[in-house]
């Protein structure tokens, strides 16, 4: 096994070491290339290049950072050689085993960000819905959203994988990291195109051009030029296609319904699993639907019944043709 005590130029490192193993022995630019198993020590400063640093790194079972209290090199509150020793380590924390060392402190929560809304409720075949406040269900109870319909007359459990004002990237992101299996369906509500998401501070939050006022303090990131884009309508349509390839590779039964949208529409309706379900009733915001939900503006219940209804039709189509 080879140990490798990594700090600075003098005589604290050697006698750190030599009160472990008797036997440690100085790194330098002279014996760096072919280490045997045993104890060393060695700073950038000792073996010249940082090219001959990450080479004696690269032979070690075990790196020990022992910094000195203060750096040879450091000017004012800075040292070079503190910051490229760190840098290094934070590198092969990954490919060996590194003590005494603090990594960097990530500033995004991976739980935050990877954050998943529903899992898996069963082992056999299960329904996923997918989508934005239409199929969360907004408007309406959650045992008379479309969702909870059609599982119900598909007599299988249901996840949704479902939040207001959410993008059909989002959506697709939800799909293709879940847990979705051989034989189960997969019922994507599709959005508008026009939505987007940005992770700040560690919470993600769902732009639309209705909430953009919102958000105004980000219009840096995100503005009404950035919702009207071409690359947006790129990225949705592309993530469509992800999921559709997706759910063929695994064997599971997808259906897209446009609840909301007629422009990527428009890039499907060649797709046998395809379904356009909006404004079929009028074109007034009142008259969307055949009825609204409890706040005014969602679909209601008879809505989403008729939604149930066609994509269950829709998926008994697909069943007897596979």
């Amino acid at each position: 096994m080879i140990t490798v005590y990594v700090g600075d130029v003098g005589e604290y490192l050697s006698t750190l070491c030599h009160s472990v193993d008797p036997y440690a022995k100085l790194i330098t630019d002279k014996n760096f290339a072919n280490l045997v198993p045993g104890t060393y020590y060695t700073s950038i400063a000792d073996v010249k290049t940082l090219l001959n640093f990450s080479t004696v790194l690269r032979q070690a079972d075990k790196i020990v950072y022992a910094p000195p209290h203060q750096w040879s090199d450091q000017h004012k509150k800075t040292s070079k050689m503190q910051q490229w020793s760190e840098d290094y380590l934070d590198v092969f924390k990954f490919n060996c085993q590194v003590e005494n060392f603090k990594p960097k402190q990530v500033k995004i929560n991976k739980d935050a960000a990877l954050n998943l809304v529903d899992q898996r409720r069963s082992q056999n075949t299960q329904l996923w819905i997918a989508g934005c406040s239409f199929s969360h269900g907004i408007g309406v109870t959650e045992q008379t959203r479309y969702g909870q319909l059609l599982a119900n007359q598909l007599n299988i459990p249901v996840s949704f994988l479902t939040c207001p004002e959410s993008s059909i990237v989002w959506a697709a992101d939800q799909i293709l990291r879940s847990d979705i299996r051989s034989g189960d369906i997969v019922v994507w509500g599709v959005t508008s195109w026009s939505r987007t998401s940005f992770f700040i501070d560690n919470v993600l939050s769902h732009v639309t051009a209705n909430s953009l006022a919102e958000h105004s303090t980000h219009h840096t990131l995100i503005n009404a030029d950035t919702l009207d884009s071409d690359h947006l309508f790129y990225q949705s349509l592309i993530s469509i296609f992800q999921v559709i390839t997706f759910c063929q590779q695994i064997d599971a039964k997808l259906v897209i319904a446009s609840l909301l949208d007629d422009c990527v529409s428009e890039h499907l309706k060649d797709q046998a699993n395809f379904l356009m379900l909006y404004k079929l009733w009028g074109r007034d915001p009142g008259q969307l639907f055949a009825d609204l939900g409890s706040n005014g503006f969602h679909p209601g219940p008879i809505t989403h019944q008729f939604y149930a209804g066609q994509i269950y039709k829709k998926l008994q189509d697909l069943l007897a043709c596979s």
